[in-house]
């Protein structure tokens, strides 16, 4: 997948070549459409806005702190060069792990404005379609067996072709129509040695987050489920 860059005064654009139809113009018409073309998604550090271009069906981001510096500056990063943006690193990783055969979302877009010291950034990726999380899935029980042995072998998967979610979460795992599974939110996400993956890590970070959804709607943790993807996590033969 080519990636173009194009360099204005205070801002960089990174486009998909592979989608012939995208150009800069893209955030131009996402700001001048949005309330006739997009639906608005709260996620965990802010809001996700789908809408469609063209033929395709497209999700747009801006990059949001967590923490306490969220109050201050939610959505201004310090500028240390090009290759170190968010929006650069998750562009360039989702690209990565599409070629290594990695269920991500497609990256379409990706613009950073850079305003003295400090940077904002933004993302387009093409929609998983016809998708629901983890999450909801979790709450009304529809997770089968399969689907979990599925998943199991999914986050192996990533850890195999050298990548960790950092930020593996029940709301940021999707499954679609055909119980495909994919992973999204890759915010600086960069690939590493397979040998140097601890798969606690993500792992217990996705553990955490079931965790929390049972506590807030007042259920047991799915002991059965869980060890169900451990074990297909941990099967020597995938």
């Amino acid at each position: 997948m080519a990636t173009k860059i194009i360099r204005n005064k205070n801002s960089f654009v990174l486009l998909n070549e592979d989608l012939s139809n995208i150009s800069e113009s893209i955030f131009a018409y996402f700001e001048n459409n949005q309330e006739i073309t997009s639906t608005r998604k709260k996620t965990g550090r802010g809001t996700v806005t789908f809408f469609r271009d063209g033929q395709l069906n497209l999700v747009h981001k801006t990059y949001r702190r967590g923490g306490l510096i969220r109050k201050l500056i939610s959505n201004f990063y310090l500028w240390t060069g090009l290759t170190r943006t968010r929006a650069y690193i998750e562009f360039v990783g989702l690209k990565t792990m599409l070629e290594l055969g990695l269920s991500v979302p497609k990256p379409v877009a990706a613009r950073i404005v850079r305003q003295g010291i400090f940077y904002k950034a933004e993302l387009i990726t093409q929609e998983i379609e016809n998708a629901t999380t983890f999450g909801k899935n979790l709450a009304v029980n529809n997770l089968s067996t399969e689907l979990l042995e599925r998943l199991g072998r999914t986050i192996k998967s990533f850890h195999r072709k050298g990548f960790m979610h950092p930020d593996l979460n029940i709301e940021n795992i999707l499954i679609d129509s055909s119980k495909q599974i994919f992973f999204l939110d890759f915010d600086q996400a960069r690939p590493l040695q397979p040998k140097k993956i601890q798969a606690s890590s993500d792992v217990e970070r996705f553990k955490r987050s079931i965790k929390k959804f049972c506590l807030k709607s007042g259920r047991d943790f799915p002991k059965v489920e869980w060890e169900t993807i451990l074990k297909s996590y941990d099967d020597k033969a995938h």
